[in-house]
C-alpha cells in the first residue's frame, strides 16, 4: 500500500481516504491533488480490490473510494463486503456515467457514486469531504479533526468486532493492537498490552499455549500465528482459540476410561480368583466320591455309602456346571469378549453337543433325536461359544423334559422373511402317556406360579443359568433365543404339550 501525504505543516490534521482502484490515472490524479492541496488537506492510501479487505483495517481512516468500474459482480461484492466488515467510514463509489449503476452503487452501502466522465480529481474530493460531514451530522459527531475523534472513539473494523481472539505484533514480538476477545482471553487491558511484550511465542505455525491471568484463572488456549502487513509494515498476527473447557472434558473421559479399564482388570483377576478357588475343592470332591462310587480302592462295607459317593459325585458335578455357567454368563455381562469370527457347521455342532448329552438323557427316561438338512450353509461365528451354548441348551431340554419323551433338535434354514439360520428344540410326547396323565392329574391355574419347581411342572427355566448363558451367546452373534413351556390350555386332549426352544441367527452371518 502507498502513501502520500499532503505538504501543509502545522495545519488542522487533513482527511484520511482510502481509493481501491486498479486505474493508475485515478491514483496518480488523488496524488497530485493531495499535493497541491487544491481541494483542502487529504491523505490517501491506495490498494486493488484484489489485495482485499486487510488494508482498509489500518485505523483512523475517515472515508473509503471504490472504483467499481462498469459495474461487475465482483466489484459489487467488494462494495458490500466492505461495507458490512470495514470500518465505521462513509464509502463513495466511482463507476460509470449511468444512473441505474450509481442508485445500486447506493443501495449497496455506498454514501455517494460518482461517474467517471462527470468527476474531476477535484470533485471526487469535495464530495468525500461532503460524504464525511453527513456521516458526522448523522452520528452527532460534528467536524472534528478524525485525529481527535479517534482519541475520542477508536475505529470500528473487522479484527474488533471479530469475536475471535486476535492479537497484532511487530517484527519485535511487541504488541501493536489486540481486540476485545483478546482481552477476555488474556485476562488484560488494551492499556496493559499494548506496547509491552507479548510473552508467548510469537513464531509463524500453531502453539498450543497456557495463559496465566492475573485473577488467577489459568486458560488453555490453541494458537495460530501468520505473518502479515499492518499499517504497511511487516506484523504477524495471532489467533487464540480458548479450549480450556473441551481440554478439561477431555482429561475427564480419560480419566475416566481408565478407571474404567482399572475396573475391568480387577473383575477379571476376581473372576479369576474366584474360578481357581471354586473349581480346586470341587474337582477334588468329584474325584474322591468318583473314587468311592467306584471302589478302586475296595469295595465298600455298606451299599448306603455307595448311593451317597454317587449322590456326591453327581450333587459335585452338577455344582461345577453351574459354577462354570455362571462365571461364563459374568464374562458375557462384562463385554469385553472378542468373538472369534470363524465358518461354522451348525449341524455338526449340534451333533457334538447332542452326542455329550446321551448318556445324561438316557438316565432320564429320554431321547434325543437331530434333524439337519444335508447342504446347510456355513454360519460366520465362535465355534467354542456356540458349542458351550448348545449344550447348555440340550442340558436344561433333558432336565425338564418328561420321561418317555423325545427331544427333537431340528437345525435348518430359515425360508421368512428374516433370512437366516434356525435351531428349533421341541418335546414331542407320548400320546398314550399324555393322555393318562391328563386323566390322572388334576389341572391348576397355577402351574405357573413362580414357586412351582421347574422340575414339577416340566417347563423349561427361561431364566436358569444355561438359558441365560445361551441367550448371551445368542445375543453376542446377533441373534434371539425364544421359550415357550408345556401347552395346559384345557385337560382332556392328548396333544403335544411339550416345550418348544427357538433360536435364531440373522442373515448376515450366513455364509453362502
Amino acid at each position: 500500500m502507498n502513501r502520500f501525504t499532503g505538504p501543509a505543516a502545522g495545519q488542522s490534521a487533513p482527511l484520511t481516504a482510502h481509493v481501491v482502484s486498479n486505474s493508475a490515472a485515478l491514483c496518480s490524479g488523488l496524488a497530485r491533488l493531495s499535493a497541491t492541496g487544491e481541494a483542502g488537506l487529504f491523505q490517501f492510501g491506495f490498494s486493488s480490490i484484489h489485495e482485499g479487505i486487510d488494508p482498509l483495517l489500518a485505523p483512523g481512516i475517515d472515508a473509503i473510494i471504490i472504483d467499481i468500474g462498469a459495474g461487475e459482480p465482483a466489484a459489487f461484492d467488494f462494495l458490500r463486503r466492505v461495507v458490512a466488515l470495514g470500518p465505521d467510514a462513509p464509502v463513495v463509489a466511482i463507476g460509470a456515467d449511468d444512473p441505474a449503476l450509481q442508485s445500486d452503487a447506493i443501495g449497496a452501502g455506498a454514501e455517494d457514486c460518482l461517474g467517471f466522465e462527470t468527476n474531476s480529481h477535484r470533485a471526487l474530493a469535495l464530495a468525500i469531504r461532503r460524504a464525511v460531514a453527513r456521516r458526522r451530522a448523522r452520528e452527532g459527531q460534528g467536524a472534528a479533526p478524525a485525529a481527535a475523534q479517534a482519541e475520542e472513539k477508536p475505529q470500528v473494523t473487522l479484527i474488533q468486532e471479530t469475536p475471535e481472539a486476535i492479537v497484532i505484533l511487530d517484527s519485535q514480538g511487541i504488541v501493536r493492537f489486540v481486540n476485545g476477545a483478546a482481552q477476555e482471553i488474556l485476562g488484560r487491558s488494551s492499556e496493559e498490552l499494548v506496547g509491552h511484550n507479548f510473552g508467548l511465542p510469537v513464531d509463524p505455525g500453531e502453539h498450543d499455549v497456557t495463559i496465566n491471568r492475573p485473577d488467577g484463572d489459568n486458560r488453555l488456549a490453541e494458537m495460530r500465528i501468520v505473518d502479515t502487513r499492518w499499517g504497511g509494515v511487516p506484523a504477524r498476527v495471532a489467533a487464540l482459540n480458548d479450549v480450556t473447557v473441551r481440554r478439561k472434558l477431555e482429561q475427564t473421559m480419560h480419566d475416566a476410561e481408565a478407571r474404567s479399564r482399572e475396573t475391568r482388570k480387577r473383575s477379571q483377576s476376581f473372576f479369576s480368583n474366584v474360578n481357581h478357588d471354586l473349581r480346586t475343592p470341587l474337582t477334588h470332591i468329584i474325584g474322591f466320591s468318583e473314587m468311592m462310587k467306584n471302589e478302586r480302592l475296595g469295595p465298600m462295607g455298606t451299599d448306603r455309602y455307595k448311593e451317597y459317593a454317587n449322590d456326591i459325585y453327581s450333587s459335585g458335578t452338577m455344582l461345577l456346571d453351574m459354577i462354570e455357567d455362571l462365571l461364563g454368563i459374568a464374562e458375557a455381562e462384562m463385554d469385553h469378549i472378542d468373538l472369534t469370527d470363524e465358518i461354522v457347521n451348525l449341524g455338526q455342532l449340534a451333533e457334538i453337543a447332542v452326542a455329550s448329552q446321551r448318556q445324561s438323557a438316557a438316565q432320564e427316561g429320554v431321547t434325543i433325536k437331530v434333524s439337519c438338512p444335508e447342504h446347510l450353509p456355513g454360519l460366520r461365528g465362535d465355534a467354542r461359544r456356540l458349542r458351550q451354548g448348545l449344550f447348555r441348551l440340550l442340558a436344561e431340554a433333558v432336565h425338564t423334559a418328561h420321561r418317555g419323551s423325545v427331544i427333537h433338535l431340528i437345525v435348518a434354514e430359515d425360508k421368512a422373511a428374516k433370512g437366516g439360520i434356525s435351531i428349533t428344540l421341541t418335546e414331542e410326547r407320548d400320546p398314550a402317556s399324555l393322555a393318562a396323565e391328563q386323566d390322572a392329574l388334576p389341572w391348576f391355574d397355577g402351574m405357573e406360579d413362580p414357586f412351582v419347581s421347574a422340575e414339577d411342572s416340566s417347563a423349561p427355566r427361561e431364566e436358569s443359568l444355561a438359558l441365560s448363558l445361551t441367550r448371551k451367546v445368542m445375543e453376542l452373534h446377533g441373534g434371539s433365543l425364544d421359550v415357550t413351556g408345556a401347552d395346559r390350555s384345557r385337560p382332556g386332549i392328548a396333544r403335544d404339550a411339550g416345550m418348544k426352544i427357538g433360536l435364531h441367527f440373522p442373515a448376515e452371518r450366513v455364509i453362502r
